[in-house]
C-alpha cells in the first residue's frame, strides 16, 4: 500500500535512510543553513512564548462567545508521524488559526489510538524474531535476493553478457558480528541450488549509499533461475539463508563470449511474480533510532504506549500545531477514564437496540483466531465480504481417479460462483482452466464439491465444509483432465453441455471454475465464438467440435440499447466495439460495463421462472429459488486480499460476535437526512457523493474481537471492542478529557487534576455530562464539577469540523455519524457539521516511498527545512479529493524568501527605508495600492473560509507581497516613498493573514519585530478599510502595468536605428465617431444576450454564436457613416468582443470611467523612469508637432499614442499601442507569445488544476497560464468543472498586457 494512503494509521519508517538522504539539499556549509536556522530559532522561541502563555488552552467560557471545535482522527501510535498525517493535519490547523482570527473561542484537541492489532501484532512478531534469531543482539538472515528492474516497479528486469544483477538487503543484526562476504546460490526451476559467486560485503558508506542493500551480477541460464544468498560472519559461522528469490524467467541465456556475438544487454523479460522483502519488526525499530538494548522492551504492548505517543506530542508542539495537550489521551483499557466512556457509550448503543450478536460473515484471521478489522490490516484496508452464489454444477463423466476414490452414489458437483445466478437459464457451457489445479472435497449428503483450495478454506470457516478451517479433500484433479467432461448445468434447457477451457480465469478469485451465458456476458461470448470458429483453437486446447457446436446461445435477457431492444446483448456490444477475441481486453472491459449496467438497470427476463420482470427483482427471488432446490447455496470470500498483520492472508468466517448494525433501515435514513440537510457541509459535491456511497455500502459491522488492545465488552468481557468501534464519539470525550487527565497524563495514571475517579464517572455521570440527564444523586463527584463538565460538553459540542484523509470515508467517519445519530438521537443539533477530506500525498510529484527517498517523518521534514516553510509548502500542495503534491523546492524557496522578507520587514521598521508620512490619499499610487491590499484580504478571506488554502497562500501571500513589492518599485521609480500608514498596515495585515499557514514567523514579526503587544493569534482577521473598487484596480493596472509594458515594446523597435532620447504620449478623452457607432451597436447587442462571447476560432462549433456574429457584422457592414471604415470595422468590433468576454460590458464603454490624462500626467515621473527618457504627456487633440499625427490618431480611450524622438535613426513618428489586432492573433496590446502547450480535454485540464493554482505548478502565472486560456470556452461549467472555472476567472482577470509580461 503507498505510504500516502495510510490515512490515521501510524507507519514504521528508516531513520537512517531518511536523515542520510534528506539532508542533501541544505549540507554545503555552514553559510548555505544560515537563513533555515534563523527560522528554526525562531520557530522554538515563539514556542517557548506559547508554552508560557498557553496560548492554545481554552476553558469554555461563562459568557456567550462564537466558538469553533475542530479535531483530527488519532493517529495510530506503532510509529513515528509522518508528513502523510502532517499533511492532512495541516487542514485542521488552518482553520483552527483562522477561526481563531474571526474572534471566536477555537479547541483544537489530539489524542492517540492505540486500539487493535497493530500493536500486539508488531509486539508478537518482534517476540517471535527474538525467540528464533536470539536476543538481545539477533543474528538475522540476508533479504530475499532481486532482480534488478529498468524502472521501479516496472516488473522488467535487463541481463547482459554478464548476467542478471541483483540485489538484497544486508541483514539488520549480526549478533554483533562483522560480515565479511555474501555466498550467492543459484538453482535452475527444480534442479538444486549450487554456489555461483562470492561476495564481499560493501563498506559502510557503499552500504549506506544504496539504502542498505548489498548488489552482485550473478549468472543466469535459460529455464528460469532462483537465488538464495548466505552472509559468512567474521568469525566463519554463517547467518541463516535469505528466502528465495523470485524465478527469473528470461528467453535466453547469455550468449557465450567465444562465441563472437554482440555483446551488452540481451533480453528483457517480465518477472513472473513478485514477492515483498518484508522487513523484520526489529530492523524497523532499529531504523528509529532504537538501539538492541531498547528494543526487547517492545516485546510488551503497554510499552509502545508510553514510547510513541509522547514523541507525537513532541512532534506536533515542533509543528506549531495548536492543540490543548492538557486533553490528549491515549485509547484502550489502560487509560481507566477512556475505558469508563467507551463501555457508557457501548451500554448506550446495545439499549438503543443498535448492537447484535450471531454468526457474521466476517474477514478473519487464522492465526490471530479471531476477526481482522480495518486496523488491524497490513494490506486489504476497506475490504469487505463479498457474497456469491455457488452454482452447483454436477460432473456426469467422473476421471478414472475419481472413480476409484469415489464412493457409489455420491454426487460430484463443480462449484461455480456467480454474481449473476439470474442468468443460469442461458448455460452453453462450463468454463475452467486448464492449468489450474483443483480440490475434490467431501461435503455432507454424500456430495463432493470441487473448487479451488482457496474457495474451500473460505467455505470451510463458513460450516459449508467440515471440519472447520481445515476442509478435508479427498483427491486432487486438473483442469486438464476435466476438460470436454459432460455436466449437467442447473436451470438450462440442454441436457448436459461440456467442460472447455478459459486462460483467463484468475484462482485467487471465486472457485476457478465458471459458468458460461454468452449471450450476456461479452468475456463469455468472445471465448465461446473462439473456440466455435477457430480450428486452431479448438486444436491447441484439444477441444472437440462437437462439444461446441451443437451449443447454440441461449437468449435470457431483453435490454434497450442504442434505441432498439437486443435479446443478445453481449454478441450486439462486442461486434459494435470491434471485438476479436477474447485477447481485447479493453474492449471487452467496456463492453462488459456496458452490459452489466444496462441488463442490471433496464434489462427484462425472457426465459425462466420469472419471465416478463425486471432483472433488478428477478435477480434475488431466481437465487432464492435456485437455493431452495439444492442447485446453489451462497458463500463469502473477501472482495479482495486481505492480510493481517501477523502475516496471514485472511478468509471469510462465520463467527459468533458482536456487531453494529448500521446499515439499518431507520438509522441509515437520520444520517442520510443529515447530509443533505443545512447542517451540514462537505466543502466538495464529491465528498458528499462518496459518503452517500459509503452509507449504501456499510452494513452489518463486526465490533468485537478476541483479544488485542482496548476495551472489553461490558456485557461481555471474554470480547474486546474493535479499533475503529471505539473512535467515533470520542470527540465529546475531548470536552471533559482536560478535568480528567491534564499535562503530560495520557494514560491518565496520575489521576485527574480534579481529584475525579475513574471509578465515579458511572453512566449517570456521563448521562448528566452528554445528555442533560438528571443529576446524579449519589455522586462522589461534587456538583460544580459535574455542571462544569456539562458546562463544557455544551459549549464545544456539536464538533465543527473534521479533517481526515478521503480513506476514512467508507469506515470512520461515516461510523461517527451512525453513532452520533443514536447516541444524541434526541438533539441532530449535536451531529457533526462538517468533514473535510483531503486526497494522498505525493513528494515531489511521486508517491512516498523509503526506496524513492522521499518519505519522511515531522521530526525529519522540520529539521531539514523548518516547521513554517513545511507547512507553506503543504498550504501550496492542494485541497481536494485528487493526490497533492508536496514540493521540497517550495520548502527551499520558503527558506530564502521568509528570511529575506524579515530584513525587508527590520528595515522598514528600523527607518532604515525612508517612509513618505503624508496622507494615505495624496497620490494615486497610495490609493491604488490601499484598494488591492482591500482586494488581497477580502479574496484571501473567501478562500480560507471554503478551505481552499492554496489559494488562501497565493492571495494572502505571493499577491500580497508581490503587490507591496510592485507599490515600492512604482515609488522609487517615480522619486517617492512608500506611504507609512500604508506600509505599517499592510506588514501588520501580512503577519495576520499569513498566520494560520506561518504562525511562528508572523508572530515573531508580530511581537518582536512590529512591536506589537498579545499575539498575532489573537489578532482580528483584517477588514478592508473601505470598499473595493474594482474601478481603481483597473486604473493601477493600465498604468503600472499595461502602458509602460505596451511603450517599452514599442521602443524596442522605434529605436533599432538609433538613441531615443524623449517622448511625447498622447491621451485620447473618447473613440472616433465610427467607433463610438460600433460599440454602441454591440452594447444594444450586449443587453440583448445576442453578442456571443466566443473567439473567432471556437464560431465553428457553435452555430448559434457564429450566426449572432455574422448579423451583427452584416448590420455594421450596412451601416452608411462606417463604410469608409469598412477594413477597421472586422478587427474592432472582434477585438472588443473578445475584451467583453474577459472584462464584461465595461469593455463596450465609448469612455473610461477615469480621467486618464489626470492619470498618466500624474505618474509621469514613473513612465521616465521605466523608459529612461524624458517624458511628456498631451491630450491627443494637443499635437507637440505635426508630424506627431499619426501618434495621436492612433490614441483611442486606455490606449495612449506615443511619439519617440530617437537620435541617429530619425523619428519614431506614428509609434502607438496597437489597438486593432487581428481576432485570434493576438490580443491588441502585445506581439503574440511563443506557443506553449495546452490541455484540450476539459475533464483532464480540471484533473490537473485541481492540485495547483497555475497550468505548470508554481505559484505564479505563467505563458503556460495564457495560452492555456485561449484553448479554454469561456462558457466554462463551475458546476462540472470547478477548478478550471476558478482558475478562468483568476486568468481572465490579467489585462492581456500583463498576460504577455509572464
Amino acid at each position: 500500500m503507498p505510504i500516502a494512503q495510510l490515512g490515521r494509521r501510524g507507519f514504521f519508517i528508516s531513520r537512517a535512510v531518511c536523515t542520510a538522504r534528506a539532508r542533501r539539499p541544505m549540507a554545503e556549509g555552514k553559510q548555505s543553513t544560515a537563513r533555515r536556522d534563523l527560522l528554526q530559532q525562531i520557530e522554538v522561541d515563539v514556542q517557548k512564548k506559547w508554552d508560557k502563555d498557553k496560548v492554545f488552552e481554552c476553558d469554555a467560557p461563562d459568557a456567550t462567545s462564537e466558538k469553533f471545535m475542530c479535531t483530527f482522527p488519532y493517529p495510530y501510535m506503532n510509529g513515528l508521524l509522518h508528513i502523510g498525517h502532517a499533511f492532512s493535519l495541516t487542514k485542521a490547523i488552518f482553520a483552527a488559526h483562522f477561526n481563531r482570527l474571526l474572534g471566536k473561542k477555537v479547541l483544537f484537541p489530539f489524542g492517540f489510538h492505540c486500539t487493535g492489532m497493530p500493536i500486539q501484532a508488531a509486539a508478537n512478531k518482534l517476540s517471535r524474531e527474538l525467540e528464533v534469531y536470539g536476543k538481545p543482539y539477533p543474528t538475522f538472515p540476508p533479504g530475499r535476493p532481486q532482480p534488478k528492474e529498468t524502472a521501479p516497479d516496472s516488473g522488467v528486469i535487463e541481463i547482459d553478457d554478464e548476467g542478471v544483477t541483483m540485489l538484497w538487503k544486508a541483514p539488520p543484526s549480526t549478533g554483533k558480528k562483522a560480515i565479511k562476504e555474501y555466498i550467492a546460490y543459484m538453482k535452475v526451476k527444480d534442479g538444486e541450488f549450487k554456489e555461483v559467486k562470492r561476495v564481499p560485503h560493501p563498506g559502510p558508506e557503499e552500504l549506506k549509499a544504496a539504502s542498505n542493500k548489498v548488489k552482485a551480477i550473478l549468472p543466469v541460464e535459460s529455464g528460469g533461475c532462483s537465488y538464495k544468498v548466505e552472509a559468512i560472519l567474521e568469525d566463519g559461522t554463517k547467518c541463516p539463508p535469505s528466502p528465495v528469490s523470485d524465478e527469473v524467467s528470461v528467453d535466453a541465456a547469455p550468449k557465450d563470449k567465444k562465441s563472437g556475438a554482440p555483446s551488452g544487454k540481451r533480453v528483457a523479460k517480465k518477472i513472473l511474480a513478485k514477492s515483498g522483502d518484508a522487513a523484520f519488526q526489529y530492523e524497523i525499530l532499529k531504523a528509529m533510532g532504537l538501539g538492541p538494548e531498547e528494543i526487547p522492551q517492545f516485546v510488551d504492548p503497554s510499552f509502545w504506549l508510553k514510547y510513541f505517543p509522547p514523541l507525537g506530542v513532541r512532534d506536533l508542539k515542533r509543528f506549531g500545531t495548536p492543540v490543548d495537550f492538557r486533553r490528549s489521551f491515549i485509547t484502550t483499557s489502560t487509560n481507566s477514564f477512556y475505558d469508563s466512556f467507551i463501555r457508557w457509550q457501548f451500554r448506550k448503543l446495545k439499549k438503543s437496540d443498535k448492537i447484535g450478536f450471531g454468526k457474521r460473515p466476517t474477514i478473519f484471521s487464522e492465526v490471530d483466531k479471531q476477526a481482522c478489522m480495518d486496523h488491524d490490516r497490513a494490506e486489504g484496508e476497506g475490504v469487505a465480504p463479498q457474497e456469491y452464489t455457488a452454482i452447483k454444477i454436477e460432473l456426469l463423466e467422473w476421471t478414472p481417479d475419481m472413480q476409484k476414490k469415489f464412493k457409489k452414489g455420491s454426487k460430484v458437483y463443480l462449484l461455480a460462483a456467480t454474481l449473476r445466478a439470474e442468468t443460469m437459464p442461458g448455460q452453453t457451457n462450463c468454463w475452467i482452466l486448464p492449468s489450474g489445479q483443483y480440490g475434490c472435497f467431501e461435503a455432507p449428503d454424500s456430495q463432493i464439491f470441487v473448487t479451488s483450495h482457496r474457495a474451500a478454506r473460505n467455505m470451510s470457516f463458513q460450516d459449508i465444509l467440515m471440519p472447520w478451517g481445515k476442509p478435508k479433500c479427498v483427491m486432487e484433479v486438473s483442469g486438464q483432465e476435466l476438460l470436454g467432461k459432460k455436466v449437467a448445468a442447473p436451470t438450462t434447457k440442454y441436457e448436459f453441455v461440456h467442460i472447455l477451457p478459459l486462460p483467463t480465469i484468475k484462482m485467487d478469485k471465486g472457485t476457478g471454475i465458471v459458468t458460461s451465458v454468452p449471450s450476456d456476458s461479452p468475456d463469455d461470448f468472445a471465448a465461446y465464438m473462439d473456440l466455435m470458429k477457430s480450428d486452431k483453437k479448438r486444436e491447441y486446447y484439444g477441444v472437440k467440435k462437437e462439444w461446441v457446436e451443437p451449443f447454440d446461445l441461449i437468449p435470457i435477457i431483453d435490454v434497450e440499447i442504442d434505441g432498439e431492444v437486443r435479446a443478445m446483448a453481449a454478441q450486439y456490444v462486442c461486434e459494435k466495439l470491434g471485438v476479436q477475441s477474447i485477447n481485447d481486453r479493453v474492449k471487452l472491459a467496456e463492453a462488459h460495463d456496458t452490459c452489466y449496467k444496462l441488463g442490471f438497470d433496464k434489462g427484462i427476463m425472457s426465459l425462466g421462472p420469472f419471465k416478463g420482470q425486471p432483472v433488478k427483482k428477478a435477480k434475488f427471488e431466481f437465487r432464492t429459488v435456485m437455493i431452495q432446490a439444492k442447485q446453489a447455496f451462497t458463500y463469502y470470500e473477501p472482495e479482495k486480499k486481505v492480510v493481517s498483520r501477523s502475516g496471514d492472508e485472511c478468509v471469510v468466517a462465520a463467527i459468533d460476535q458482536w456487531y453494529l448494525k448500521y446499515g439499518e433501515e431507520t438509522w441509515r435514513g437520520q444520517i442520510e437526512g443529515h447530509l443533505r440537510s443545512s447542517n451540514f457541509v462537505s466543502y466538495n459535491d464529491r465528498i458528499k457523493e462518496s459518503f452517500e456511497d459509503a452509507i449504501g455500502w456499510l452494513k452489518e459491522w463486526a465490533c468485537s474481537r478476541s483479544f488485542g488492545l482496548g476495551t472489553q465488552v461490558p456485557w461481555d468481557e471474554q470480547f474486546v471492542i474493535e479499533s475503529l468501534s471505539d473512535s467515533t464519539i470520542y470527540m465529546a470525550y475531548y470536552t471533559v478529557a482536560h478535568l480528567l487527565h491534564g499535562e503530560e497524563n495520557l494514560d491518565g495514571k496520575k489521576g485527574s487534576p480534579e481529584k475525579i475517579k475513574a471509578e465515579d464517572l458511572t453512566d449517570e455521570v456521563w448521562d448528566f455530562v452528554f445528555l442533560n440527564g438528571p443529576l446524579p444523586k449519589k455522586s462522589k463527584i461534587p456538583q460544580k464539577l459535574l455542571e462544569k463538565m456539562q458546562k463544557e460538553f455544551r459549549f464545544w459540542y456539536p464538533m465543527d469540523l473534521r479533517v481526515s484523509g478521503k480513506d476514512l470515508i467508507q469506515n470512520h467517519l461515516t461510523m461517527a455519524l451512525y453513532n452520533h445519530a443514536c447516541v444524541w438521537e434526541k438533539e441532530p443539533d449535536l451531529w457533526p457539521k462538517s468533514f473535510f477530506c483531503n486526497g494522498w500525498l505525493l513528494v515531489n510529484n511521486e508517491k512516498m516511498s523509503k526506496s524513492k527517498g522521499n518519505f519522511f517523518t515531522v521530526d525529519e521534514i522540520i529539521k531539514l527545512y523548518s516547521a513554517d516553510t513545511v507547512r507553506l509548502a503543504m498550504a501550496n500542495s492542494g485541497d481536494t479529493l485528487e493526490p497533492a503534491n508536496f514540493d521540497q523546492s517550495v520548502c527551499n524557496k520558503a527558506v530564502l524568501t521568509l528570511a529575506v522578507f524579515l530584513d525587508l520587514m527590520k528595515s522598514l521598521v528600523s527607518g532604515n527605508e525612508l517612509l513618505d508620512t503624508g496622507a494615505e490619499n495624496a497620490r494615486f499610487v497610495d490609493v491604488w495600492f490601499a484598494n488591492e491590499i482591500n482586494r488581497l484580504v477580502q479574496e484571501g478571506k473567501k478562500f480560507y473560509e471554503t478551505m481552499y488554502y492554496r489559494e488562501a497562500l497565493r492571495t494572502c501571500y505571493f499577491e500580497f507581497t508581490s503587490m507591496f513589492d510592485q507599490y515600492r518599485d512604482i515609488c522609487k521609480a517615480a522619486g517617492m516613498a512608500p506611504n507609512k500608514a500604508l506600509t505599517m498596515r499592510y506588514l501588520e495585515w501580512q503577519m495576520i493573514v499569513l498566520s494560520p499557514i506561518c504562525p511562528h514567523f508572523c508572530e515573531h514579526g508580530w511581537s518582536t519585530v512590529l512591536g506589537k503587544s498579545g499575539s498575532v493569534l489573537d489578532a482580528r482577521f483584517p477588514e478592508p478599510t473601505k470598499p473595493v473598487e474594482t474601478s481603481l484596480t483597473k486604473q493601477g493596472d493600465y498604468m503600472f502595468n499595461k502602458v509602460p509594458h505596451d511603450f517599452i515594446k514599442l521602443l524596442e523597435k522605434a529605436s533599432k536605428g538609433g538613441t531615443m532620447k524623449s517622448a511625447v504620449v498622447y491621451v485620447a478623452k473618447e473613440y472616433p465617431e465610427w467607433k463610438k457607432t460600433v460599440l454602441a451597436k454591440l452594447s444594444n447587442h450586449h443587453a440583448a444576450n445576442k453578442l456571443p462571447l466566443v473567439a473567432q476560432e471556437d464560431m465553428k462549433a457553435n452555430p448559434e454564436a457564429a450566426q449572432q456574429w455574422k448579423d451583427i457584422m452584416t448590420e455594421l457592414m450596412q451601416d452608411a457613416s462606417l463604410k469608409p471604415f469598412g477594413k477597421h470595422l472586422g478587427p474592432f468590433a472582434a477585438f472588443k468582443r473578445d475584451e467583453a468576454a474577459s472584462f464584461g460590458k465595461s469593455a463596450l464603454d465609448a469612455s473610461l470611467p477615469f480621467d486618464e490624462l489626470a492619470l498618466v500626467s500624474e505618474n509621469v515621473a514613473y513612465l521616465r523612469q521605466k523608459l529612461q527618457a524624458e517624458v511628456e504627456v498631451r491630450p491627443a487633440d494637443s499635437l507637440a508637432s505635426p508630424d506627431h499625427k499619426d501618434a495621436a490618431a492612433n490614441a483611442q480611450p486606455g490606449k495612449p499614442g506615443i511619439h519617440f524622438i530617437v537620435e541617429g535613426g530619425g523619428k519614431g513618428g506614428g509609434s502607438k499601442a496597437k489597438a486593432e489586432a487581428k481576432p485570434g492573433k493576438t490580443n491588441g496590446n502585445a506581439p503574440p507569445a511563443a506557443q506553449a502547450s495546452t490541455i484540450a480535454d476539459i475533464n483532464k485540464l480540471n484533473d490537473h488544476l485541481s492540485t495547483r493554482s497555475y497550468v505548470d505548478g508554481g505559484y505564479q502565472p505563467s505563458q503556460a497560464d495564457a495560452a492555456q486560456l485561449a484553448a479554454v470556452p469561456n462558457s466554462v461549467s463551475s458546476e462540472k468543472f470547478p477548478h478550471v472555472a476558478r482558475w478562468y476567472k483568476h486568468i481572465s482577470s490579467f489585462t492581456p498586457a500583463q498576460r504577455a509580461r509572464w
